[in-house]
């Protein structure tokens, strides 16, 4: 199984069985994927939690494990309170009261430094994993400046460490988020009422700083590819902005989700949503009192659209001075937007709709299929570390929930034809045990996972 998993790994094919399979569920079962909904949640690795001392401590322990290991020569040549600081009272540096860590945290940083500095530009050094740990580690975590008779290594300030550093030196990959310390993981699901039952289309894993914006429009690229592009795509207010709203629209996905980033309109000032425009944004039709502009065009230079309308409504009208529309000339007057404002501003009305929450609602059963995942397969624990094994792992698992819901359909279906002829509602376990075979050859190929193995 380990080397199975590793050949999985290395060939890249968690995506591939996945979608295979998940494709010949959706076409067996004839399910709909014109409406589809999407989330996120929060993954942690198998790794520890570390404080920032440990982390310092931990990188440094294993660099010098590793030294000691495979060049036993210059380990001796290192002095002494590396040995007995780090190897002989293992982890005993960084277990210490807060009142004191602060000091300590200064001497691992200084001896993180000297370490880096003693083998830089050896060969074989730094080449080792963990030496390339301990460099990424002090310039992430420490600034560098010259004193007259050494260098000064300067701890920064917690707020300017970047949400992509190390976290853990036994898991180089996982980042920092909001909820922590790991991954983040996206699933998207059909959700259309008329199916039997509903299948996680697409999976996606990053690591836990990544923002939810930027993972609307691969998962539509990725399932246009697959021919399950769906119509309507939901999704919670991480993911609605005008940016992503334009996007899906150009790809024929209506994107339903609430926006709540960026400024909070001015309930002062006439909003852009009081104009009325085409549907693609680009062309105002009329303003609040029904006035249409004389020309709508872009600005020279691309980035924005403009409406000009005649002075003779504009000057006159009651409503100019909370008004978007600016005077340009004695005869003129201009409104000038982005697009992305424009569709945020009419989303942020019609996400107040009766109708749209009356649509939006379908949105939280993904929350129910994300909880699924995580009791029946562990989904938020991984038993795994590094972005390539968790990935396959979490692959795996949303596969695992499509087929037990694709044999449980199956099943149901066979249950109900037995008992309209026979008038008993199980299957023997003979019969079980064949339509469970069929099940199984209608949605399993083989040839990948012999694929990776050859």
């Amino acid at each position: 199984m380990h080397n199975f998993r590793a050949l999985v790994n290395t060939n890249d094919k968690a995506r591939e069985i996945f979608t295979e399979i998940t494709d010949k569920i959706i076409n067996n079962a004839e399910l709909s994927t014109e409406k589809q909904r999407l989330d996120s949640t929060h993954i942690i690795s198998n790794m520890a939690n570390l404080s920032r001392l440990q982390l310092f401590v931990r990188t440094i322990e294993g660099f010098l494990h590793q030294l000691q290991r495979k060049h036993p020569r210059l380990y001796k040549k290192l002095p002494s309170l590396y040995d007995r600081v780090y190897l002989k009272r293992s982890g005993y540096f960084a277990d210490v009261k807060s009142s004191r860590a602060k000091r300590r945290l200064a001497k691992s940083a200084r001896h993180l430094f000297d370490l880096v500095d003693r083998f830089r530009g050896h060969k074989q050094i730094s080449n080792m994993k963990l030496y390339q740990l301990m460099v990424r580690l002090l310039e992430e975590q420490c600034d560098i400046t010259d004193d007259d008779t050494q260098k000064v290594v300067v701890l920064k300030d917690p707020k300017d460490i970047s949400s992509e550093s190390l976290q853990s030196p036994s898991d180089p990959d996982a980042t920092y988020g909001h909820k922590g310390k790991g991954y983040k993981v996206s699933l998207t699901e059909t959700c259309v009422k008329d199916n039997p039952f509903q299948v996680i289309t697409d999976v996606a894993l990053d690591g836990a700083h990544a923002s939810d914006q930027k993972d609307v429009i691969p998962v539509i690229d990725r399932l246009q590819e697959r021919n399950h592009k769906p119509e309507e795509l939901f999704a919670d207010a991480g993911y609605g902005s005008g940016e992503n709203i334009l996007e899906a629209q150009e790809r024929g996905v209506q994107l339903t989700a609430p926006v709540t980033v960026g400024k909070s309109p001015n309930e002062e000032k006439m909003q852009l949503s009081a104009f009325k425009v085409s549907s693609d944004y680009n062309q105002v039709k009329a303003c609040i009192k029904g006035h249409a502009p004389r020309l709508c065009r872009k600005t020279k230079n691309g980035k924005m659209f403009e409406a000009i309308f005649s002075g003779e409504h504009c000057k006159q009208c009651e409503l100019l001075p909370t008004c978007l529309v600016k005077r340009r000339k004695k005869s003129q007057y201009r409104l000038r937007y982005k697009l992305k404002d424009m569709a945020t501003s009419y989303r942020r009305v019609e996400q107040e709709t009766v109708d749209f929450k009356e649509r939006y609602k379908i949105r939280s059963g993904i929350e129910g299929t994300i909880s699924e995942a995580d009791r029946l397969t562990g989904l938020k624990r991984a038993w795994t570390r590094g972005k390539q094994r968790v990935t396959m792992s979490v692959f795996m698992k949303a596969l695992a929930i499509n087929i037990k819901r694709y044999i449980q359909n199956e099943i149901e279906k066979a249950c109900k034809g037995l008992d309209a002829t026979t008038g008993n509602t199980f299957l023997p376990s003979f019969e079980l045990i064949n339509a469970l075979k069929v099940i199984s050859r209608k949605i399993f190929d083989p040839t990948p996972l012999l694929t990776v193995v050859h």
